[in-house]
């Protein structure tokens, strides 16, 4: 359609500006925790960042379910083994490693070094989505890897369930297998995030329905939007009436299964508004924030690192009296050395040829910027 803003192309590559934006988001929310600014003002940035910071993961969840396909349980669980669980122990003895060096480096002291460490890998070990204590020994969480875990396990549920159910009843197996993911939180502190990954299982649903049913492609209908803007207020309205949000990781919904559904009917619409904004902008800056998204894995990898390892607590103190300007330094050290590391992993074969004195390898395929289409209005 001429004179129509093109969009990307139906894909995964479609959610680069909602990856980028989320991962920035994820990065300046775990450096701002450590900051209280001493202020009893909510700014409404700040409001909308935690409180629907649960719906933000449910979309990632949401485009994760996207790129979904149906394959054999042995396949899918081969998949996510390659694909999820090799990053997420490289991430654990990185972290590890890490961890011990800073913590001696720091204190002066191996021995409670090794000590604190053991808990950092026992905490990746055990897929720890919090600290927590088993068999009297105390644990620390595995950080913002606990996404990885329970994406690994909503997929291969997601798959199972497609296996052996027949079509008509995957809806309410789905909400089953949820149900009873949130009545886990209730009485056990689960290890391997196996009541994150239960209760995220619907979110990927509704991705997968919406790659299958074509649904990012069809414009919302009224009453579909109507419905997307009441779950936002409810979204809200939980927030005021509890003086709390949600928190997956944590394994606490303000509302029960209600703050579930809410959660993700926003994450949709979180999607939705994206997709429409992508159409619109096209720039440096968005190209920049595409970039981030297409490296998401490799930046919440190393985040998860960093944010984990660097006693970052220590600068908080520092900076008790100036903690707007503790909080922007940490941000930008932490982006920069981020995006310097993810760099040097994504060219890490060329930079081995180069210094084996090898030929430099032909230049990567690029995505066509030109790789658009128009909407089908």
């Amino acid at each position: 359609m001429e004179g129509t803003k093109p969009r990307t192309v139906s894909s995964l590559g479609m959610f680069d500006l909602l990856k980028g934006i989320g991962m920035l988001a994820i990065v300046f929310a775990h450096t701002a925790e450590l900051y209280p600014l001493g202020t009893n003002d909510v700014i409404p940035f700040a409001f909308a960042l935690f409180a629907y910071r649960e719906a933000l993961m449910a979309a990632f969840f949401i485009a994760s379910g996207y790129g979904f396909h149906k394959r054999s349980i042995h396949k899918c669980i081969e998949q996510q083994l390659k694909t999820l669980l090799k990053p997420y122990l490289y991430t654990a003895l990185a972290t590890t490693v890490l961890h011990a060096f800073l913590h001696h480096a720091a204190f002066g002291s191996w021995d409670a070094a090794l000590s604190e460490s053991a808990k950092v890998l026992g905490g990746f070990l055990l897929g720890l989505p919090h600290t927590a204590t088993y068999f009297g020994q105390q644990f620390f969480s595995c950080g913002p890897m606990w996404y990885l875990v329970a994406l690994m396990l909503a997929w291969v549920l997601l798959d199972v369930l497609l296996e052996i159910f027949p079509e008509r009843y995957i809806t309410p197996a789905v909400v089953g297998v949820t149900l009873l993911g949130w009545g886990v939180t209730l009485v056990w502190e689960a290890p391997f995030c196996i009541a994150q990954g239960m209760v995220s299982l619907p979110y990927l649903y509704i991705g997968y329905l919406a790659k299958k049913r074509r649904l990012f492609e069809t414009p919302l209908s009224g009453r579909a939007k109507a419905g997307l803007i009441a779950s936002a207020l409810g979204v809200v309205a939980g927030v005021l009436l509890t003086q709390s949000t949600d928190c997956v990781s944590l394994g606490e919904w303000t509302m029960g299964p209600l703050s579930i559904l809410l959660d993700g009917a926003v994450g949709y619409g979180i999607i939705r508004l994206f997709l429409e904004w992508q159409r619109r902008v096209d720039g440096p800056i968005s190209h920049a924030i595409e970039w981030v998204g297409r490296r998401s894995l490799f930046i919440f990898c190393i985040h998860t690192v960093e944010l984990t390892a660097i006693p970052w607590y220590l600068m908080a103190a520092k900076y008790a009296d100036h903690p707007v300007q503790g909080m922007l330094l940490q941000f930008v050290f932490s982006l920069v050395s981020i995006f310097a590391v993810t760099e040097l992993l994504m060219r890490r074969k060329e930079l081995g040829r180069k210094l084996r004195g090898g030929k430099p390898a032909d230049k990567p395929r690029q995505r066509s910027k030109t790789r658009r289409y128009a909407a089908k209005h």
